[in-house]
């Protein structure tokens, strides 16, 4: 199946997975909202002292937690108010116990409170860039089935190293479900007999090749595209590719966004 303006997927994906940064950074400019939300995240995030106060401000809690992948925690206070006070390091910790990986990341960033972690512009700036990939990647994903999941998947997968760090990921397990061919029965086994499955159906150690990564998604998006759900109308980057567009460029206008 072709995807936006009549381009296949993968062609898409390959030319924004090359530098998705500056894409993300680039198409967030004419998304309003975001734009609302970083310029007020940038004012708030100073003043906001302790894991409290970032709990209590709704909004500024939206691009933190959409940073990380955590959004739909929004509402999860006694588990965040956990991560953010405990020590990530210790093996009796949430972060470490869920073996979730967006946990332990967002422990690792927001654990520490003398001074605390927002004071620093590096890691406003470091959860600024997250927030706009995330976004930028469920715009992309709402455009092409499963393109969300095929970027995440690729600049995330390297950083797995167990299983159970893999099953605690539901994006990053989608994409490994859809390759190794699981059947829709999959996720009614116990959490054991699905360690077992992915264990042989799995070499986490390949995935620390990027060339691997690469054809690995592209089978990901080759399947994806076989029984799509209905896509909404184009926005972002993928607007790129209208019919409307392509006297004015099409791809070749997409591909200059990076110079």
């Amino acid at each position: 199946m072709s995807g936006i303006g009549g381009l296949p997927p993968i062609p898409i994906y390959l030319a924004i997975e090359k530098n998705e940064q500056q894409y993300a950074s680039r198409v967030e400019k004419t998304d309003a909202t975001t734009q609302s939300n970083i310029a007020y995240f940038q004012n708030v995030a100073p003043k906001l002292s302790s894991p409290q106060a970032l709990l209590n401000n709704y909004r500024a809690l939206e691009v933190v937690l959409g940073a990380f992948g955590l959004s739909s925690a929004i509402n999860e206070t006694g588990i965040l108010k956990d991560l953010m006070t405990q020590n990530p390091a210790d093996p009796n910790s949430l972060a470490q116990q869920s073996a979730n990986p967006l946990y332990l990341r967002f422990a690792q960033f927001l654990s520490r409170w003398n001074p605390p972690p927002l004071s620093d512009p590096k890691t406003i700036q470091t959860i600024i860039s997250q927030y706009q990939l995330n976004q930028f990647e469920q715009n992309e994903g709402n455009q092409i089935p499963g393109m969300q999941q095929a970027l995440y998947f690729t600049r995330t997968i390297g950083n797995i190293t167990s299983i159970d760090q893999l099953m605690a990921d539901p994006a990053l397990l989608n994409v490994v479900e859809t390759v190794t061919n699981q059947p829709q029965q999959f996720g009614l086994l116990d959490f054991n007999q699905q360690v077992a499955i992915l264990s042989k159906a799995v070499d986490l150690s390949k995935f620390k090749n990027p060339a691997y990564i690469q054809k690995y998604v592209e089978q990901y998006l080759a399947l994806t595209q076989e029984n799509p759900p209905p896509a909404p109308g184009p926005s972002g980057v993928l607007a790129l590719f209208q019919p409307s567009n392509t006297a004015n460029g099409g791809l070749g206008q997409m591909l200059s966004l990076l110079g």
